[in-house]
């Protein structure tokens, strides 16, 4: 049989610049460290890249950030939850910050609060 596929690891940070991410990798390793949240880190001018569903569920900040191609509507990179208090399936990060960083096939999920802002951002075409 032969072996699956082999990927680098990306490390606990908490600083990555200029790297690109495949978002379920990511999970993955801060998984097999024991955690079930991305925590503190800080990404710079990286690629971040899915099929994923992120979710900020605190202290998280993007700054000068392309968030993906809304194709004019920034409503069509937004999942609603409708649980009351737990989000399954998602990648969570908390306390992170992004700058200049790029999202590709990533959609966005969360609080009330962070969908209305995430709204409010010009859109990418």
């Amino acid at each position: 049989m032969t072996p699956g596929f082999q990927f680098a690891a990306y490390g606990a940070g908490p600083v990555h610049t200029g790297q690109r991410i495949w978002l379920p990798l990511l999970m993955h390793e801060v998984a097999l460290g024991g955690a079930s949240v991305i925590e503190g880190r800080t990404f710079i001018d990286c690629e971040l890249h899915g099929p994923a569903v992120i979710v900020p569920v605190s202290g998280c900040n993007f700054a000068s950030c392309n968030l993906g191609s809304a194709d004019g509507d920034m409503a069509n990179l937004m999942l609603q939850p409708l649980g009351p208090t737990k989000i399954t399936g998602c990648i969570p990060f908390r306390n992170c910050q992004f700058e200049r960083c790029g999202f590709f096939s990533v959609a966005y999920t969360g609080a009330p609060d962070f969908l209305n802002e995430l709204r409010g951002i010009g859109v990418q075409s």
